[in-house]
């Protein structure tokens, strides 16, 4: 599952190119984990990028329930 991007992340991270900052980003919301990781994979599919395991582990690894 992945949740709608739009709203959360910033309109000017909503580009392919945007995949490092889209991270940075998510890294330093303050929710859990998993929430992360379907915000990164909605924003994928939003852009047509693709993400990778240790790119969505990354992201899993900094929410506040890994913490």
């Amino acid at each position: 599952m992945s949740r709608s991007v739009i709203g959360i992340i910033p309109d000017a991270l909503l580009v392919r190119s945007a995949k490092g900052a889209v991270i940075t980003f998510l890294k330093q919301l303050h929710v859990d984990g998993d929430t992360k990781v379907d915000l990164l994979v909605g924003w994928a599919k939003e852009v047509g990028a693709r993400v990778n395991a240790s790119q969505r582990d990354a992201v899993r690894q900094s929410g506040i329930d890994r913490q």
